[in-house]
């Protein structure tokens, strides 16, 4: 449950990377590296943003193996009401921000099913011809 006020929750959104990063996982999970690409940012400055987000209980992750998905939180609170609306206004109002969200569904469909399949299964231990 978030523990911000309106205001701190207005002043996390406001700086644009997290506005950013926000927008791309109201499209779609995402794993760090999905969010590099999209946003054509550093990791660093990426996970930073994420850990500001996290501690405003904005975002989740989830450990896949040993890659972490991101993705917006479930809140149908006021902050959730805010956020929504928030990230409905940008992406109608705002082509760059459209075309990130749309690079972000095009990036998870083609990343997240490489990342999440089964691993294979093992191997047969190999055989050695001409051995007695």
């Amino acid at each position: 449950m978030p523990t911000t006020s309106a205001a701190e929750l207005l002043l996390t959104v406001a700086e644009p990377t997290r506005l950013r990063i926000l927008n791309c996982l109201a499209a779609a999970p995402l794993f760090v590296s999905d969010l590099q690409a999209v946003l054509d940012l550093p990791q660093p400055t990426v996970s930073r943003h994420l850990q500001i987000l996290r501690r405003a209980h904005l975002v989740r992750d989830t450990p896949i193996a040993q890659f972490v998905l991101y993705r917006l939180r479930p809140n149908g609170g006021t902050h959730g009401r805010m956020l929504a609306a928030i990230l409905d206004a940008v992406v109608n109002d705002d082509g760059d921000l459209r075309a990130e969200r749309h690079r972000a569904v095009t990036r998870s469909r083609a990343h997240t099913r490489s990342r999440v399949q089964e691993p294979p299964s093992p191997r047969h231990p190999a055989r050695h011809e001409g051995t007695s």
